[in-house]
């Protein structure tokens, strides 16, 4: 089985994609006391595997914010070299605000990079 590789860094930009299909579950709520990448990591739980199998050779998680501006966070997962003959890659990037000690989750975006075809990110799901 392959290992998943977590790494924590800051300050990514990223473009914008269609609507996650999970939007419905939104907003989502965090417990007190919870790191924005807690509560992104519980919501995304069901797509980063299950019985504590997953299908991708890499898991990253990116955290980004504004220096002293503790009320907004972003979060961007990316799980690549998945074992789909189509998907390569999925990412998800999450936005987060701060409000009484608790993180919500306000959106979720998706895109995908695909083994063959378009180069790149893109908002569609691969052919």
């Amino acid at each position: 089985m392959r290992s998943a590789i977590v790494c924590v860094a800051g300050m990514l930009a990223a473009p914008a994609a269609f609507a996650y299909s999970d939007e419905a579950r939104l907003p989502f709520a965090g417990k007190p006391g919870e790191l924005p990448l807690e509560v992104a990591l519980r919501f995304a739980k069901n797509r980063l595997g299950e019985d504590g199998r997953f299908e991708y050779a890499t898991l990253k998680a990116i955290q980004t914010s504004q220096p002293e501006a503790f009320d907004r966070a972003g979060i961007t997962l990316i799980r690549e070299e998945l074992m789909d003959d189509s998907v390569k890659g999925v990412r998800q990037r999450f936005e987060l605000s701060r409000e009484e000690n608790v993180w919500t989750l306000r959106a979720v975006k998706e895109d995908f990079s695909c083994w063959r075809g378009r180069k790149g990110w893109g908002l569609k799901p691969c052919p």
